[in-house]
């Protein structure tokens, strides 16, 4: 199964009542080398809310756009599960975005990409694995959008999704098709489900604190936004308890922060339940990925080179300090 509507409905007609009330606001160019720019959107979820002094150290909450769209903050407050990314996703007339993967889009990862379409047109032609896809205004869809798929505006006017990545909960799996979520469940390593954080206490984490050789493979993953040319090389992470937290410096800058979750098991702030960082007696982690290619590299890019890995485990090794 490469898709399934769920069981929600929404109004047309206030979901382009909001669409309006957003239009003045800035659009972003779209990451991705498939695409030549005019694929745009505006974040109703960002990391911090996408302000602050380190919001990549913070889960993603509801940005200054969405006030200006009340039905959208309802429709997704309904929605009872941890959000990731949640975008208004336009493309225009004549554009198109090329064939490409987004791996971390699975439930072995840990999450799944939700859509509403709100404007768009027979002549919207878009294609998940060779199947065409024929969502309608106003309803919910799921896509696995880990499969090649692409998208191409035919039509004349501006075609407009909200886009709604989200963490895997009981909420979530009850949306959708009994047979769909056994069948997760047998694959791979089944379903990485959310996992809320234990209270934070600092003096807890003192034991995990230190300097790890973290390997170039993981890079993409823990890059703190920076372009995959300046994360070939590897770096060392250098865990610090703060908040609650342990913050994970590269090169002397935060780039993201871990929650326990389980004595000795961390999630990753802001990123799927298919990442944890594992420590053993000795306080030396273990980075797990579930899910994804080994590649991590070109999944970041969009293109998938080799099979999806059930498990990958990256122990790392302790070193004395944070080298500048």
């Amino acid at each position: 199964m490469i898709s399934a509507r769920l069981p929600r409905t929404y109004d047309p007609a206030r979901l382009a009542e909001d669409l309006d009330r957003l239009r003045t606001l800035p659009q972003a160019p779209q990451p991705g080398p498939y695409h030549d720019g005019e694929w745009t959107g505006v974040d109703l979820y960002a990391q911090g809310g996408g302000s602050g002094p380190a919001p990549q150290l913070e889960p993603f909450r509801p940005t200054a756009a969405l006030d200006h769209a009340p039905y959208l903050a309802e429709l997704l407050a309904g929605l009872d599960v941890p959000k990731l990314m949640v975008r208004l996703l336009t493309l225009p007339p004549g554009a198109d975005i090329g064939e490409h993967n987004d791996a971390g889009c699975n439930p072995q990862f840990g999450s799944v990409r939700l859509h509403v379409p709100i404007r768009t047109h027979p002549d919207v032609v878009m294609v998940v694995d060779g199947e065409r896809m024929r969502w309608q205004p106003g309803e919910l869809w799921w896509g696995d959008f880990s499969k090649r798929h692409w998208l191409r505006n035919d039509s004349e006017v501006t075609r407009v999704h909200l886009v709604i990545d989200v963490l895997i909960n009981d909420f979530v799996l009850g949306l959708f098709p009994p047979e769909l979520v056994a069948r997760w469940r047998e694959e791979g390593t089944g379903i990485s489900a959310y996992r809320p954080p234990l209270p934070r206490d600092d003096a807890a984490l003192e034991r995990f604190t230190g300097g790890f050789l973290l390997p170039n493979q993981l890079m993409p993953l823990f890059g703190g936004g920076k372009g995959l040319e300046a994360l070939v090389d590897g770096a060392v992470a250098e865990l610090t308890a703060r908040d609650g937290r342990l913050v994970v410096g590269l090169n002397g800058e935060p780039a993201c922060a871990l929650e326990r979750v389980a004595d000795g098991t961390f999630s990753v702030v802001g990123q799927p339940a298919g990442v944890t960082w594992e420590f053993d007696a000795s306080a030396v982690p273990t980075v797990v990925v579930r899910g994804v290619p080994e590649d991590l590299y070109a999944a970041q890019l969009g293109f998938q080179r080799g099979p999806v890995v059930a498990e990958q485990r990256f122990p790392l090794e302790r070193v004395a300090k944070a080298v500048s």
